[in-house]
């Protein structure tokens, strides 16, 4: 089983991170323009068990993927941690209709502007996600990795944000 662990935390800017990430000697990985959709079936039966499933559009250089994922309840942990199977998909507007055909339906769509670093084993995602605001979201082996990279870029204090992206939207719009 692939596991994510992840940490995330809210800032007001991410010049200030993108600038320790380069002062740590971090490799710029990729600025990238995701769309993420997210299915649902009629009755709910997929949020209600804590799961997740996307269709990710990610441009990166003029250049378009799509992935699916499917994220499985949160495990108990220090940061977010629950199992997640991805797979590349040739063709998007395809999958969409092959996931329509299975009786579910787009619930969501969340764009955002991605920086992806690499830092002592992790990945750290800079993400602009409007109208939530600015993320830096760590992703590691061990919740031990991910704490040493948040101490190296002084985010350890900070409250994490144990909610995905398409869970604050949906808050966001039923406040709305």
């Amino acid at each position: 089983m692939t596991l994510e662990i992840e940490a995330k935390i809210k800032v007001d800017n991410l010049d200030p991170v993108a600038k320790r990430l380069e002062n740590l000697g971090a490799r710029f990985v990729a600025q990238q323009k995701q769309s993420d959709v997210y299915f649902s079936d009629a009755d709910g039966a997929m949020e209600q068990r804590g799961c997740g499933l996307r269709l990710r559009s990610e441009t990166v250089g003029g250049k378009t993927v799509s992935i699916l994922t499917f994220k499985g309840a949160r495990q108990d942990g220090v940061y977010k941690i629950r199992p997640e199977y991805e797979t590349s998909v040739t063709d998007g507007e395809a999958m969409v209709k092959i996931l329509e055909g299975l009786g579910l339906h787009a619930a969501l769509t969340v764009v955002k502007t991605r920086q992806m670093w690499e830092l002592d084993g992790c990945e750290v995602c800079l993400d602009e996600v409007p109208p939530l605001g600015c993320f830096v979201e760590i992703e590691g082996e061990s919740d031990t990795a991910i704490k040493a990279v948040l101490t190296r870029l002084q985010l350890a204090d900070m409250p994490h944000i144990v909610e995905g992206y398409a869970a604050m939207m949906t808050k966001l719009i039923g406040k709305s």
